[in-house]
């Protein structure tokens, strides 16, 4: 009886909380609960994009491109690397598009109604390229064949559906990347607070993951309905038809929530331009020690990424209509597998702070890689082991929340709010190792025997092959799993550091706003917080900031006479 009167009163105390803190934020923190909510099905714009994005990509585990398009693998290698060099220059252009906004809107919002809308467009177009236009070539040209690279054709024949998809593909990636780094850039401006952020971005992630793993559900599951009679019934186009728009209308739609329902909290005086040429902002950067620690750990997750084949194992190792249902219940499952770690993400970065948590994130991940080893000849088993690696995977949202904090201190030591060229610049470096990675999958594929010859889709399907390639795969991530360790060990702005780094930030925006003459009432109260924190907690990096500081007498008698 008391366990149920306790229940019920830790529910009735839920939705107190809840209705408290719907419009008014919790006591020290910045964000209420129905803004929280905004961000996290404004996020949901990207997960269903997302979801046309993975299914049309010019990869080798895709294979609607394949069948559809009949691309081959002279093509993949050749479209990959091409692919790349767009991104090296789509770099410059972002940061400086993004950086230099100053919009009464934001910084970021007035980009997400019109980038979200063309993504939506370049993709949706993909799937009804017309079926003749495949037979139609375009242009051919030859390659040395080149073993190493597991590239057995010399000849490459591009169709006219080749080379518009290519193109429809590369625009919409334009316009995803713009996307994807402003709402990524207004969750890092929304709390200048490390653990709320952390909060912030668990429930985002826990929201935004639903429309993608809806839709990655149900496309499996109507294609071993719709389509039971056809041989492979993820390769039927007319699938993709009707998908990609409702996903693309998705998009489009639940952005608005963001755009309408979030405010960007950026520490600044009230007369800060943002103004920052590409050679200046990446100079800064580069040389900001946690830049690169955060890069080559991105570099190796990018890597190890790969490692995550269930949708190879479906296609080739299961096959057929029980293929389509075993990706549906893949899809189900797996995503919801990262739920967890999201669950007690912020627990245990109150506990044990992001640095040791990712640490543990990491070596949890790549125990149950190395545990796949020992499953590639059972297709359900491997499932199981990448179920294991999504467990600990979904503590990985923390390095977003790294990221936020070491933009604070960026600023810190800068003087410049470098959201877009922080994201731009680590995608020109992960761009550019992307032609390495290129590369480097194939030579480790090439060591473990496979040869693709000229039809991925086709090679595949010989056992032989399809486990010498899940072989080579894993122990490929495996590799990256291991050095993804290595960076974080250097990592060591701990949240001790970052508040103070925020206290030093608002300490220099209230100064400025003094001189201006535009200082508000809460600039006073919040001044007179930090100065009897620095007061009361002896701490000297803070009253080393208060006392570099003219104004700080002006604003203490301000405080007397409030």
């Amino acid at each position: 009886m008391n366990e149920k009167i306790g229940l019920k009163q830790k529910i009735t105390t839920g939705f107190e909380t809840l209705k408290k803190h719907w419009k008014t934020p919790p006591e020290g923190y910045y964000v209420n609960y129905k803004e929280f909510l905004n961000l996290a099905l404004g996020s949901g714009s990207l997960s269903f994009l997302s979801v046309i994005i993975s299914w049309t990509t010019i990869a080798i585990n895709i294979p609607m491109m394949i069948s559809y398009f009949k691309v081959s693998t002279g093509f993949i290698f050749v479209a990959g690397i091409v692919a790349s060099i767009f991104g090296l220059v789509r770099a410059p252009i972002l940061s400086m598009m993004i950086d230099n906004s100053n919009s009464k809107k934001g910084k970021f919002k007035p980009f997400l109604l019109w980038s979200s809308v063309l993504t939506a467009l370049s993709f949706t177009f993909i799937p009804f390229i017309p079926e003749a236009w495949v037979d139609d070539i375009l242009f051919s040209f030859n390659i040395p064949a080149i073993p190493v690279f597991a590239v057995a054709a010399s000849n490459i024949e591009v169709s006219l559906a080749s080379f518009i998809m290519f193109l429809l593909v590369q625009i919409g990636t334009f316009f995803n990347t713009l996307l994807s780094q402003c709402l990524t850039g207004i969750e890092q401006t929304i709390s200048p607070v490390s653990q709320e952020r952390a909060n912030i971005g668990a429930f985002k992630g826990l929201i935004c993951n639903i429309p993608s793993s809806v839709v990655n559900i149900i496309i499996p599951l109507v294609a071993g309905l719709a389509f039971a009679s056809s041989k492979d019934p993820m390769n039927n186009i007319e699938l993709y038809r009707w998908a990609f728009p409702l996903c693309g209308i998705g998009g489009v739609a639940f952005v608005f929530f963001t755009y309408f329902g979030v405010e960007e909290r950026v520490i600044v005086h009230k007369e800060y331009v943002a103004k920052v040429k590409f050679s200046e902002g990446a100079k800064q950067l580069f040389s900001n020690k946690y830049f690169w620690i955060i890069t080559i750990f991105n570099i190796a997750v990018g890597i190890r990424g790969n490692i995550n084949m269930y949708l190879w194992i479906c296609n080739y190792g299961i096959g057929g209509q029980k293929g389509a249902f075993a990706l549906t219940v893949c899809n189900m499952v797996l995503n919801n597998a990262l739920v967890p770690g999201m669950l007690v993400g912020p627990w245990m970065i109150k506990k044990l702070g992001k640095r040791n948590v990712m640490i543990i994130s990491t070596v949890g991940f790549t125990v149950m890689a190395f545990m796949q080893l020992f499953t590639l000849k059972s297709p359900y088993l491997m499932l199981v082991a990448i179920f294991f690696q999504n467990l600990f995977n979904g503590l990985s949202y923390i390095a977003n929340i790294m990221v936020s904090d070491v933009l604070d201190y960026q600023q810190w030591k800068t003087g410049k709010r470098l959201e877009g060229f922080w994201q731009n610049c680590l995608s020109f470096v992960m761009t550019f190792c992307g032609i390495f990675t290129s590369a480097l999958m194939p030579l480790f594929m090439s060591f473990g025997g496979v040869g693709f010859g000229d039809n991925i889709d086709t090679a595949l399907k010989d056992s032989t092959v399809m486990y010498a390639t899940f072989k080579s795969v894993t122990w490929l991530g495996i590799i990256a799993s291991v050095l993804c360790v290595i960076p974080i060990l250097f990592y060591d702005l701990s949240e001790k550091k970052h508040a103070n780094y925020i206290r030093a930030l608002l300490i220099r925006a209230i100064t400025k706003n003094c001189k201006n003459n535009e200082l508000s009432n809460e600039d006073i109260s919040k001044f007179k917080e930090i100065y009897d924190f620095a007061n009361e907690t002896e701490d000297a990096f803070i009253l080393k900031e208060l006392n570099a500081h003219s104004e700080t007498e002006s604003i203490l008698q301000k405080v007397n006479d409030l």
